[in-house]
């Protein structure tokens, strides 16, 4: 029997919640104001709407306002800084390589962020296959 192990990236692989999800919140609400042209508290609210209705701010925007997904992808996980942004467990390559079988991941997050994570972790080479939002039509995994 072949064994393969699938991964999410963000708090699965590195704790995502102290500096890359506020982060990437602050990035998503100035997209949505900058790019509708409405208030930051309405730009908040949308992002948050279309997150809890659709899975994914991403597909309301699509949806509703005909948004390049590429450009906000691009616009919103962007991290000059990611490397001092990540919190991951010590010895997380250690434990990687001792598992057995190959290795995926599978993220809402674009290719070219997830790339980058694991690259700054280290663990890129670990990884047969990277499963991005775009690899999906850009549907969230729930």
């Amino acid at each position: 029997m072949k064994v393969a192990w699938i991964f999410d990236l963000d708090n699965t692989l590195h704790d995502a919640r102290p500096h890359i999800f506020p982060h990437i919140n602050r990035d998503m609400t100035a997209y949505v104001q900058r790019e509708l042209g409405v208030s930051e508290e309405e730009a908040n609210r949308l992002r948050m709407h279309y997150w809890q209705r659709y899975g994914a701010t991403l597909i309301g925007l699509m949806r509703n306002h005909a948004t390049d997904p590429q450009h906000f992808l691009r616009a919103t996980h962007d991290f000059p800084d990611l490397h001092a942004k990540l919190v991951s467990e010590p010895g997380l390559r250690a434990t990687l390589r001792r598992l057995p079988g190959r290795k995926l991941v599978f993220s809402n997050a674009p290719a070219h962020y997830a790339a980058a994570v694991l690259k700054a972790l280290g663990i890129a080479d670990l990884f047969d296959e990277v499963f991005s939002i775009e690899h999906t039509g850009y549907r969230p995994k729930p």
